[in-house]
């Protein structure tokens, strides 16, 4: 292990905009995940009113209004974020890649 280079990054979120879309199914999950990165964001020197949160309907939006917000050119970085949980249909499947190949 001492031949491993570690790399740790000096973050600093100071004068960056930032924008979260967060779907809104599944709600308890993603509004704590979309709290918990606001949090980490704002710990990193990311101002609160260069945050801006997006809700969405579901995961399988996310992708349409990551897409609108970058047309605008006023982020430096864009957060995606969705649960899909799976059940015993084919349907996490379906959600989970399509929202996925929605956003690379």
């Amino acid at each position: 292990m001492n031949d491993i280079d570690v790399f740790e990054a000096d973050l600093n979120g100071q004068d960056l905009r930032i924008a979260i879309v967060q779907a809104r199914f599944n709600e308890d999950h993603c509004k704590a995940l979309s709290e918990a990165c606001i949090t980490e964001l704002l710990n990193l020197g990311v101002a609160h009113h260069d945050i801006q949160l997006v809700t969405v309907p579901g995961a399988l939006e996310i992708g349409f209004a990551l897409l609108q917000l970058a047309k605008t050119q006023e982020f430096d970085a864009l957060i995606a974020l969705g649960a899909v949980i799976r059940g015993e249909t084919y349907h996490f499947e379906l959600v989970a890649n399509e929202s996925a190949s929605a956003i690379t």
